[in-house]
């Protein structure tokens, strides 16, 4: 009878992980199928984001940082915030292990595709850059409809220019938009 059991266990196992498997390679095959957002205009690869060049001096002063609020909290008794300070420490040391992917950029004449994701220019409300060679050089969507609404993307040596000729005649431009104060902080302090 226990044999059974496990014997009908496994196969209901074994069919759950080849059903995994069928929907895992669906879904890549659905997100590189061809569409005409492959027929680019313009076509790069660039790193998600930038990764700062972080070095001995950084990594001490952060963990001398980081156990003196910590001490500090306890010492006030805010064993909570001192407990979040550690996690979050701990957290973003972990996350920040990993040096970021390079994702292919592609600008056709339906829309924007970053990676995977696409979006269509009745989707995307506006665009800016920010560039400042050696220091910032990004591309800026403001789009509808999605959480952080706006999207950050990295230029990676592309000439801008011809870039926003071609954009404009699709979406609007933010003329003067700058770097936020939040994004000059966390690359200044390497963040």
């Amino acid at each position: 009878m226990v044999s059974k059991l496990k014997e009908k266990y496994n196969k209901h196992k074994l069919h759950r992980a080849q059903k995994k498997e069928s929907r895992q390679q669906l879904l890549h095959e659905v997100k590189n199928a061809p569409s005409s957002y492959d027929n680019a205009v313009f076509s790069w690869v660039a790193p998600e984001y930038v990764m700062h060049d972080r070095g001995l001096v950084w990594k001490i002063s952060m963990i001398l940082l980081v156990v003196i609020v910590a001490a500090l909290s306890l010492h006030f008794q805010a064993w909570s915030f001192a407990l979040v300070v550690v996690v979050f420490s701990a957290v973003y040391a972990l996350i920040h292990l990993q040096h970021p992917r390079n994702i292919e950029i592609k600008i056709s004449e339906i829309g924007v595709k970053v990676g995977y994701k696409k979006y269509t220019f009745t989707k995307i409300r506006a665009f800016w850059f920010i560039y400042e060679p050696n220091y910032v050089e990004t591309l800026n969507l403001r789009v509808e409809g999605n959480f952080t609404g706006e999207i950050t993307i990295q230029l990676a040596g592309m000439d801008p220019a011809p870039i926003r000729d071609f954009l404009i005649n699709k979406i609007p431009e933010l003329e003067g938009k700058t770097e936020s104060f939040s994004d000059v902080l966390i690359r200044l302090f390497k963040i």
